[in-house]
């Protein structure tokens, strides 16, 4: 199943969390074309069954599980399942998270906490048990950040600091587990077309955004949205060989949005 040119898994597993859309989905399919057995995990059963069909049809090995990350047992089950099943766990990429738009003063604390315990402690969970589970033999992880972590954005005030949390706890987790051969970063896309980007826009006017889609195209470099396979590509170098002196990183997979 692997292409000529791609950076080889094979006889490696890996962990992707958030598969059953958007980067999560894009990933966990790049993983299986490279070789590796990946266990697909998400909220969604019937998206994420979806996922592990394209995996399946193109030849690829994978299992799905459902998970809510914000759930510290059920993290620790699906690591717990990937090791059952596959022997080992050597790649992770934290793909989950959510996002509700409005502004500061309209987000309400149930708002808050499902934005914070899906990006952030959700987060933390998957850390937590993956390095566990990778201390023995090393391993690399890569979390999904967002230039939202980096740049205020009208309307997505709460996600933006959720992101900006993530992007502390992957360089904490780098520093304390690189003397364990487990290195841990991140990509941090800007206007990649997903669903999630899809409802910010939907939304756009509601929280007084100009970030329409006809906005996000103007204001990017290459006039275009990034597809979320740009992010898996990303992924799956940082985790690869060929990045084996790069961790605590965050790497703008935008296009030069951020220049722009």
């Amino acid at each position: 199943m692997q292409p000529s040119g791609m950076a080889d898994f094979t006889g490696k597993a890996a962990l992707v969390t958030g598969a059953t859309s958007g980067i999560g989905r894009a990933t966990a399919i790049a993983f299986a074309k490279a070789g590796a057995a990946v266990l697909a995990v998400g909220r969604r059963v019937g998206e994420g069954q979806e996922t592990i069909d394209l995996i399946r049809g193109a030849g690829g090995k994978a299992a799905f599980r459902a998970v809510d990350v914000a759930v510290e047992a059920e993290v620790a089950a699906a690591v717990t399942e990937i090791v059952a099943r596959y022997g080992r766990l050597d790649v992770a990429a934290n793909c989950a998270g959510v996002d509700i738009n409005a502004a500061l003063v309209d987000f309400t604390t149930a708002d808050f906490e499902r934005v914070f315990d899906t990006n952030a402690k959700g987060l933390f969970f998957c850390l937590k048990h993956e390095i566990t589970a990778m201390r023995a033999g090393g391993g690399a992880i890569v979390n999904v950040g967002s230039i939202a972590g980096e740049k205020a954005f009208r309307g997505d005030g709460i996600y933006g600091a959720s992101k900006a949390a993530a992007s502390m706890l992957t360089r904490a987790a780098a520093v304390e587990n690189a003397e364990h051969g487990i290195r841990v970063n991140e990509v941090s896309p800007g206007l990649v077309d997903t669903p999630m980007l899809r409802g910010f826009m939907g939304n756009a006017g509601a929280v007084g955004s100009s970030l329409t889609e006809a906005g996000m195209i103007a204001a990017a470099p290459f006039k275009r949205l990034g597809a979320p396979e740009d992010v898996a590509a990303a992924i799956l170098y940082l985790c690869s060989a060929e990045a084996a002196y790069i961790t605590g990183v965050s790497l703008a997979v935008d296009g030069g949005f951020r220049l722009s």
